[in-house]
């Protein structure tokens, strides 16, 4: 049994934005995590990955503190014991995952922000850039090794526990019209398209280049100006099949390629209307939902 999903907004109604949290007193973190409320204090309970819970849960065992915690194999449940208390005696919480698999958790320990005020390692830093620019550009790439992917995880963190925040306003995901000049509409349902595998989530589905697409990222739509040639801003064109990405260079006996580098993303049998193809340019925009961002393993 799941926790009933939570659907943090400010009082108009915008989505609230995670923030970066500590144990207060330490330089745990910085967790990623979803405030429930615009006002919260250091007990408050905050919405966090089962990735995070699993790193608080270390932190805590690490710590020399009274608390203890672990999930159940069956249900993910998260259980935290104790054996003083304010009365002296000793007690449990049980926190349920909710459908996208996040905690609520929070009032048995005082919170912290998590900030450059704080003694932390250049990998800290890097994990919270990349969480504060998860609807940026990923600018991994500026980046040296290992910090490259300390940053990609920070992004993929805030990408996790904020998966909700437009499926329930039945809008796919945020997108910034400054940055990303796409318009992404809403998958069809009729027969023509076969459902989203399990585990796939519209809502996080990302604008990628074809250069940046990764193997086991699901490939779901491109910007094709086809069958929409007038449309002024380019419209996302879902495909009717969802496939696994195993990408390549594509070999090509194009003259003028060597300019305009191509990929080959998916296999010839899967085109469709002219879309969907074996071959995209390499900077061609393609929306996906990363491999990372799968519930489930989908397989080719």
């Amino acid at each position: 049994m799941t926790a009933t999903p939570l659907h943090p907004t400010w009082e108009d109604g915008t989505p609230l934005s995670i923030q970066l949290f500590t144990v207060e007193g330490t330089s745990y973190g910085p967790y990623v995590a979803l405030p429930v409320s615009s006002m919260w204090t250091p007990y408050t309970a905050h919405l966090v990955t089962r990735g995070t819970a699993e790193q608080i849960v270390r932190d805590l065992h690490r710590d020399d503190c009274d608390l203890r915690a672990a999930f159940d194999p069956d249900t993910g449940a998260l259980t935290f014991t104790w054996t003083k208390g304010y009365d002296g005696d000793g007690g449990t919480e049980t926190i349920t995952p909710d459908a996208y698999g996040r905690y609520l958790i929070g009032g048995l320990w005082p919170w912290d922000e998590w900030g450059d005020h704080l003694p932390h390692t250049a990998g800290q830093a890097a994990f919270a850039r990349g969480a504060a620019e998860y609807r940026q550009e990923d600018d991994a790439a500026s980046l040296v090794e290992p910090l490259d992917a300390l940053y990609r995880q920070g992004r993929q963190e805030a990408q996790l526990v904020t998966r909700e925040r437009a499926e329930h306003r039945g809008v796919l995901f945020d997108v910034d019209p400054s940055r990303t000049p796409f318009v992404v509409t809403r998958r069809p349902t009729n027969f023509h398209f076969r459902d989203l595998p399990a585990g796939a989530y519209e809502s996080s589905a990302r604008i990628v280049p074809a250069r940046d697409v990764r193997a086991g990222d699901l490939i779901v739509a491109s910007f094709a100006a086809y069958p929409n040639p007038g449309r002024a801003t380019p419209g996302s064109t879902w495909v009717r099949l969802p496939y696994v990405a195993d990408p390549r260079p594509a070999h090509t006996t194009c003259a003028a390629c060597a300019d305009h580098p191509q990929v080959e993303l998916s296999a010839p049998e899967n085109t469709v209307w002219g879309v969907e193809r074996d071959v995209w340019d390499a900077e061609e925009p393609v929306l996906v939902i990363p491999a990372a961002l799968l519930l489930l393993p989908v397989f080719a």
